[in-house]
């Protein structure tokens, strides 16, 4: 049985009313004039509308500019850390492996785990 036909066998007379509505846009018993009521108000309330979209839209717009500021924070931190292990390598006169940390990500985790220096 596909959604078109289940308001059909629904048992339930107010759920059979609201499937009927959401299948047909028909509102036919109580609860469904109910909820037409309130989706025709609504939509002739254009100011509530906006408002609703302008709110949806100012999320989206703040999650998205702080996953791209996460995004930044954690690549200055990685290169921070990045440049502090490969120092910290040449100093100890360790060229090969500031060359293979610059390469291979599990030794340079491995390297910035003997230096204490991962995230």
């Amino acid at each position: 049985m596909g959604p078109a036909t289940a308001w059909e066998t629904a048992a339930d007379p107010g759920l059979r009313d609201v499937l009927r509505y959401l299948q047909t846009g028909e509102a036919l018993g109580p609860l469904s004039e109910e909820i037409d009521a309130l989706v025709d108000t609504f939509n002739k309330d254009r100011e509530w509308v906006n408002r609703v979209l302008t709110y949806e839209q100012e999320t989206e717009m703040r999650c998205r500019r702080a996953r791209e500021e996460a995004l930044e924070q954690g690549i200055e931190q990685g290169m921070d850390r990045l440049g502090t292990l490969i120092g910290r390598l040449i100093d100890a006169g360790r060229l090969d492996d500031a060359k293979r940390v610059s390469e291979d990500a599990a030794y340079r985790d491995k390297l910035l785990s003997e230096f204490r220096l991962q995230g």
